[in-house]
């Protein structure tokens, strides 16, 4: 895996700036502000605000096959609240930028495949498991395959990868889902995972999860259970609304267990209880506004805690 990441790195360096391919390159862009306040019961509070830019470069190979190479850049006034994982970096650290996704892709008849460096979600709001695009830098993402598509009223996707982390810890996460499309209203799905653990226990994963549509609204939940003898459980519940096409707002209602997701890695933080409350406005068709402020208590102890998020997006 090692080798082969080192190789398609080498290959998209040479491709991106190879005249030759010049015209070949589609590059898109994101770049952001968010500025984050913590709080947790009987600590000082926490807030920062982050910039970033990400740059994605992908070379049409032809036949449905392309490279791509991201690059993310953050600068973060507080690193307590960085989107780049500060243990892959000095004490202190506040600007990080570099080549953190990179690999091959092929497209054809509904399907995507994509071997190398990239982001996983993986459950209902990344219940199960999440490394999510919003990370930058070293240390955040994983390596391997992934694959989405369609095959009638029934739609699949899987991941087989290994984290990229810091020292020795060659986890592995194995995981896939089929979902079903009885009608454009409603869908339905299992997920079966394993989380193959370098330095602890491994453990098995199952999940159901549903989606109903309705006018404006839409109701989505998803329960997981884990092989492990205690704290195994997790799920989601999310209700949202789109007013207008430009302004939605959403509420989820969530409970995590300690050992709930895949290797503790849920989007949600786990060992806690809570309610998530979202916004979104769309400024422009490139730019956005979203708002999180997420309403939590640990389970077992109830000890509050809290967190706000305010971004503007502008992508391009």
């Amino acid at each position: 895996m090692k080798k082969f990441i080192v190789a398609v790195l080498a290959g998209t360096s040479i491709l991106l700036t190879s005249s030759a391919f010049a015209e070949q390159v589609e590059v898109t862009g994101e770049a952001t502000v968010k500025y984050e306040r913590d709080t947790a019961a009987g600590d000082p509070a926490v807030s920062g605000t982050m910039s970033t830019l990400k740059l994605t470069a992908e070379a049409d190979l032809g036949a449905g096959w392309s490279l791509y190479g991201r690059l993310g850049a953050q600068y973060a006034t507080q690193p307590l609240v960085a989107d780049f994982n500060s243990d892959a970096y000095p004490a202190g650290r506040k600007g990080v930028a570099g080549i953190d996704q990179f690999g091959l892709s092929y497209k054809a008849g509904g399907w995507a495949y994509k071997l190398g460096r990239q982001d996983v979600n993986f459950g209902l709001d990344g219940l199960l498991y999440c490394r999510k695009d919003e990370k930058v830098g070293k240390r955040v993402f994983v390596d391997g395959l992934s694959v989405a598509g369609t095959s009638g009223a029934t739609d699949i996707s899987a991941v087989f990868a290994q984290e990229d982390n810091v020292g020795a810890q060659d986890n592995r996460l194995y995981a896939i889902r089929a979902g079903y499309n009885p009608s454009e209203r409603l869908n339905w799905g299992l997920t079966l995972g394993r989380y193959q653990n370098s330095g602890a226990d491994s453990t098995n994963h199952w999940a159901v999860d549903g989606l109903y549509k309705f006018g404006k609204a839409s109701l989505a939940a998803q329960y997981a259970q884990a092989s492990s003898a205690a704290d195994n459980k997790a799920y989601a519940a999310k209700v949202d609304y789109d007013f207008d096409g430009k302004t939605a707002v959403s509420v989820t209602s969530f409970r995590v267990e300690a050992n709930g997701a895949m290797g503790g890695q849920s989007d949600f933080d786990g060992g806690n209880k809570g309610l998530h409350y979202g916004m979104t406005y769309k400024l422009s068709e490139t730019a956005g506004l979203e708002a999180v402020y997420k309403d939590q208590k640990a389970i077992g102890s109830g000890q509050k805690n809290t967190k706000f998020e305010i971004t503007v997006s502008q992508t391009f």
